[in-house]
């Protein structure tokens, strides 16, 4: 598997682990970045590493930091996380699989602590953009 550095995941010091077609994992370590001041994973933090993971799933390649031509991006339309239990070790892992595939996917995520407990479930709807024609990311010819 080529490597893809997923940018907001990355710039928060997690990574991808697994990726495939309707499947993804990765994993975030707890740092400062990530911790709220009673030092355990920040909400937004937790959300991140499931959003990217729920895209990765439907991705389904590492694939290049540039979207190949002709390939839809999935544009998250609604997250629906709650938010179990926390913990102050870390790291938090990902999995996340699809379950519907479309112009609208739906993607299942949980999140697990350091001890295997669900930290955190999201089910998140991801709207298929082709980016040569929607969008400010519309790219001229």
């Amino acid at each position: 598997m080529s490597k893809h550095k997923w940018t907001m995941l990355s710039a928060i010091g997690g990574e991808m682990l697994e990726v495939r077609d309707g499947y993804a994992r990765g994993i975030l370590p707890l740092s400062e970045t990530v911790q709220q001041p009673t030092q355990v994973f920040h909400a937004g933090a937790i959300v991140t590493l499931a959003d990217e993971v729920a895209s990765a799933a439907i991705h389904g390649e590492s694939g290049t930091a540039v979207m190949p031509k002709g390939k839809k991006f999935p544009y998250s339309i609604q997250l629906s996380v709650n938010l179990l239990t926390n913990d102050p070790v870390g790291p938090l892992t990902a999995e996340s699989t699809v379950i519907r595939r479309g112009g609208v996917t739906v993607v299942d995520t949980v999140v697990t602590t350091s001890s295997g407990e669900t930290a955190a479930l999201m089910r998140s709807s991801h709207r298929m953009v082709d980016l040569e024609k929607v969008g400010p990311h519309k790219r001229k010819g």
